[in-house]
C-alpha cells in the first residue's frame, strides 16, 4: 500500500470511528465504559501496603498501564507519579514513619527473594507491629532503570524479589527477558509466595481476579489489533510483532539498575 492510499484509508476509518469525549473515560482503567473492566475487578486487603511509583509516561499516555487496575484491586496501596523521587514529600513520610518496614520490590544480587529465601527478619518486623510497605515502579524497564538511579531514597531501601513461576502472559508488550513481568503480574506473584512463605493470608486467592482481568485486557486487544475495520488494524496475524521480534531489540540494552 503506497503513502496516499494509507493516508486515504486511515482518513475513512477515522470518519467512520465513534466520538468519544475524553470526560466518559473510567477514571480508574482510562478505558471507555463499554469496555472498562474495573466492574470486574474484586477489592481486596493486604497486610502488605503498595505503593506503585508510576512514571508520569504510564499515567498520562498508556491505555493498557497494569497499575492502574493493581491499585483499584488492591486497597491496601496508592500510586504517586514522578521520575525522581529523593524530595517527595509523600514518599519520604512513608519511609520516615517508623510503623513502616519499607523496601522495594527490585531484582538484584543482594534482593531478599521471598520465594527462595528466609523471610523471617520480615516475620518478625510485623510481630514488632510494623507493616511491610513495599514501593514498585511502573514505568517501562528503561524507565524503571531511570527512576531508580534519580531516586536515591528508593535506591537505599533494600530490595525485595520473587523467583518468576512462568514468562509474562503480557505478549503485545516488550518484556526483554523471560524473567520480566508487568506491575499486575509482580504484584500477583508476589502476593502468591506471600501468602505461601506467610507474610500476606488470602484465603480463596483474591488475587486471581487480577489475572482474570488481565487476560480479558490482552485478548480483547488482540482481538481490536487483528479487525481489519478498525483504524488500528496492523495487518499482520496477531496484529502485534512476535515476542522474539521485540526481545531481540532489548537485548542490548541494560535493564535494571545493579545493587
Amino acid at each position: 500500500m503506497d503513502k496516499a492510499a494509507y493516508l486515504a484509508r486511515k482518513r475513512a476509518l477515522d470518519e467512520q470511528a465513534p466520538d468519544y469525549p475524553r470526560a466518559r473515560l473510567c477514571y480508574r482503567c482510562h478505558w471507555l465504559p463499554h469496555l472498562c473492566r474495573c466492574p470486574w475487578i474484586r477489592p481486596f486487603a493486604t497486610r502488605t501496603r503498595f505503593v506503585l511509583l508510576m512514571h508520569p509516561k504510564e499515567a498520562r499516555r498508556e491505555r493498557l498501564g497494569t497499575g492502574r487496575l493493581t491499585h483499584a484491586a488492591l486497597r491496601n496501596s496508592e500510586i504517586i507519579v514522578g521520575v525522581d523521587f529523593t524530595q517527595d514529600a509523600r514518599v519520604n513520610a512513608l519511609m520516615a514513619d517508623p510503623a513502616n518496614f519499607c523496601m522495594v520490590l527490585y531484582p538484584g544480587e543482594k534482593a531478599l527473594d521471598i520465594s527462595r529465601g528466609d523471610v523471617t527478619p520480615l516475620l518478625r518486623e510485623e510481630e514488632a507491629g510494623r507493616r511491610l510497605t513495599v514501593f514498585l515502579i511502573d514505568g517501562t524497564w528503561q524507565c524503571a532503570k531511570k527512576m531508580m538511579t534519580l531516586s536515591h531514597n528508593i535506591r537505599a531501601l533494600p530490595r525485595i524479589s520473587f523467583a518468576p513461576a512462568g514468562e509474562s502472559v503480557f505478549e503485545i508488550k516488550e518484556q526483554p527477558a523471560p524473567w520480566c513481568l508487568s506491575t499486575l503480574e509482580s504484584i500477583h506473584r508476589f502476593l502468591d509466595e506471600s501468602d505461601r512463605c506467610g507474610l500476606e493470608s488470602l484465603p480463596g486467592r483474591p488475587q486471581d481476579t487480577l489475572m482474570d482481568v488481565f487476560r480479558s485486557m490482552i485478548e480483547f486487544s488482540l482481538r481490536c489489533a487483528a479487525d481489519p475495520t478498525l483504524n488500528r488494524y496492523r495487518e499482520s496475524k496477531t496484529g502485534y510483532t512476535t515476542r522474539a521480534e521485540r526481545r531481540k531489540r532489548a537485548n542490548a540494552r541494560g535493564i535494571f539498575l545493579r545493587d
